[in-house]
């Protein structure tokens, strides 16, 4: 019964992980052959103040989000 956490930056909308969380079900259901039903993904939002990367915060160095 796999478990896969991901982290990621806040501000992802649902339909993001719904796709997220469908795209890991698949990949890892062919690789391992077991069902989905067995297959659980957590997704964590972590808001980039909390989330350090090169020594630096990053919401320091992460672009707005209209630049993405």
């Amino acid at each position: 019964m796999p478990v896969i956490t991901v982290n990621w930056w806040q501000g992802n909308d649902r339909e993001s992980r719904r796709d997220l969380v469908a795209g890991i079900t698949d990949v890892v259901t062919q690789v391992s052959g077991c069902p989905d039903e067995a297959v659980t993904v957590i997704i964590r939002d972590v808001d980039p103040d909390h989330w350090g990367k090169g020594g630096r915060l990053a919401d320091e160095i992460r672009p707005p989000r209209s630049l993405r």
